[in-house]
């Protein structure tokens, strides 16, 4: 993957539009930091909605569930988009245009269900980790999502996930096969991704930090060529073979 010609991409739609909408899910974390509903999670949507009315302000001050489904949507609106590229492409060219919008809002929606859901299990792993490993919860983080990303297993997930699946035209049938390309494509990103996710969760006052860095190197196994499934070294690391086969043709040329 040559940086040059991928980042010329980013100018290009819908890149954009998706580092835009990212950008303003990581403004909204920053602006609610202060307020956070668990040690190391996006800021509480009450500061949010401040200016909202009294009675959903209340509403949500007197349930932490609802709180933290905010706080979850919030962390997944900062890091998920630049990940959509390629399926929203692929729904969008697959659409009337007269329906193209509607296609990319079910597509969202399938995809969306399926990351609120996994954000509670999250939240319970990650506790469990602090309980488990206290102050080495994220080192042990990092290492398990390190040992994902070299599995084959993450790497069928990533196959799987670049899989795409035929749109409908017209109806309901072209609605739900945006609402299950969505899902489909979500149940696969959960699985390549869960690990990497895990890290802003036990990042205390790094939380932002960790969703920058975790939302990049996500990006980078996305746009990463594609491979057989097999164990391989994390594509977010350097090569620690090739630098010294580097070094050592180096040494040799001044011999």
């Amino acid at each position: 993957m040559q940086p040059g010609p991928v980042l010329l991409s980013f100018t290009r739609a819908p890149w954009p539009l998706l580092f835009a909408t990212a950008g303003l899910g990581l403004a909204l974390c920053l602006y609610t930091a202060g307020h956070s509903t668990l040690p190391a999670f996006c800021g509480s949507a009450l500061s949010i909605v401040a200016s909202w009315p009294s009675v959903l302000e209340a509403e949500l001050a007197l349930n932490p569930a609802q709180r933290m489904l905010a706080d979850w949507a919030l962390m997944l609106l900062a890091m998920m988009p630049p990940l959509l590229a390629m399926p929203l492409m692929h729904v969008w060219r697959s659409s009337l245009p007269r329906r193209r919008i509607r296609a990319a809002l079910g597509f969202l929606l399938g995809y969306s269900a399926l990351w609120l859901a996994a954000g509670p299990l999250l939240m319970v792993l990650a506790l469990l980790l602090q309980l488990s490993v206290a102050d080495a919860a994220l080192a042990t983080a990092l290492l398990v999502a390190l040992l994902w990303s070299a599995s084959p297993w993450q790497r069928a997930a990533l196959n799987r996930g670049h899989r795409t699946r035929r749109i409908g035209l017209f109806g309901w049938a072209a609605d739900r096969d945006c609402l299950v390309f969505g899902a489909s494509h979500g149940a696969w990103c959960i699985a390549s991704c869960w690990a990497w996710m895990l890290m802003p969760l036990l990042g205390g006052a790094w939380h932002i930090p960790l969703m920058l860095v975790a939302g990049a190197i996500m990006l980078v196994e996305r746009l990463a060529p594609g491979d057989r499934p097999h164990w391989h070294w994390p594509v977010m690391l350097p090569r620690l073979d090739l630098w010294l086969l580097t070094t050592r043709k180096v040494a040799h040329s001044h011999d």
